[in-house]
């Protein structure tokens, strides 16, 4: 059997499914991929952001300040080294750095000289060349590629660190 419904009681079901369809588009809409910046970078303004950036390790180095590196690092960062197991998040790659102060080689400076940036405003690869200054006077020599992500608070921070060894 057929219902039958007076107008009133049709325009209130058709009211409540417009409503509806409008509700499930709205929910579909924002479970979608996360939309990318319109905003485009430039390779310059990528080369600017890793040189500033790349800097950072120096410092730490420097000064002794594990802290200082750790704080490059955003909270779930991955720092893969030659030989080792991947270290995970940044209280993990603060320990590592603390580490690495201490060594009896006596770390006096980080050099990274970047060979090639690419990526988009969220993203910026970085591959290049560095080494380790020590006490001394002798270097460690290495290739390394880092992965920046761009920050809710405008700055960039390292998701990814990796680095192999020259022979």
């Amino acid at each position: 059997m057929a219902a039958v419904y007076g107008t009133f009681e049709y325009e209130q079901m058709n009211a409540i499914y417009l409503r509806t369809i409008a509700c499930l588009a709205t929910a579909i809409n924002s479970c979608g991929p996360v939309k990318r910046s319109d905003n485009p970078i430039s390779k310059a303004d990528m080369m600017k952001i890793v040189k500033e950036n790349d800097k950072k390790f120096s410092t730490g180095i420097q000064t002794k300040n594990a802290q200082f590196i750790a704080d490059i690092y955003s909270d779930s960062a991955q720092y893969i080294q030659n030989h080792l197991r991947i270290v995970e998040g940044k209280d993990s790659i603060l320990k590592e750095w603390e580490g690495f102060m201490n060594l009896k080689e006596k770390p006096l400076d980080l050099i990274l000289t970047f060979h090639d940036v690419r990526g988009n405003r969220e993203i910026i690869y970085e591959t290049g060349e560095g080494y380790t200054l020590l006490g001394d006077s002798s270097k460690w020599e290495f290739n390394y590629v880092n992965v920046w992500r761009l920050q809710k608070d405008g700055s960039y921070k390292l998701e990814i660190d990796t680095y192999n060894e020259l022979k």
